[in-house]
């Protein structure tokens, strides 16, 4: 009787727990806010010279005054890779007006058609049951 009782307990301690670990599971998923910067593009251009470091100042600047480029702007040698928000302007609007800006000789990087149709994320398929199950969730409480 002692040994039934004891199974007992063990296996109700096991579900409990097991329900309280999914609860909290359910409970994050529901109350996750949406990613802030989820409309931020990273973008290339490539340039024919280097830059020296008045030139990167300078375009630097002039890519600053564009309306939807994020502070975030690397200049190494001949390439620069900005930020920009896709809702308020894409990287070949930003190219045409620092080309209208200045006289450059440049070309913007666009990624390969066989890349540019892979997924990004490593840690969510679609096709997956965490995307799956993450969605329903917040299907039911959003």
């Amino acid at each position: 009787m002692k040994i039934n009782r004891k199974i007992k307990i063990a296996l109700l301690s096991i579900l409990g727990i097991f329900v309280v670990v999914f609860g909290v599971l359910v409970y994050h998923i529901a109350t996750a806010r949406p990613i802030e910067n989820a409309n931020i593009q990273i973008s290339r251009i490539d340039f024919d010279k280097p830059f020296d470091s008045l030139g990167t100042v300078e375009i630097k600047k002039k890519l600053h005054q564009m309306e939807g480029v994020k502070s975030d702007i690397i200049v190494k040698n001949n390439v620069v890779v900005f930020f920009h928000d896709n809702t308020v302007t894409d990287s070949k609007k930003v190219f045409d007006q620092l080309m209208v800006k200045s006289n450059y000789n440049a070309n913007r990087f666009i990624v390969p058609a066989n890349l540019a149709n892979q997924q990004v994320c490593p840690v969510i398929k679609k096709d997956g049951f965490k995307y799956k199950f993450s969605k329903l969730v917040q299907s039911v409480f959003n």
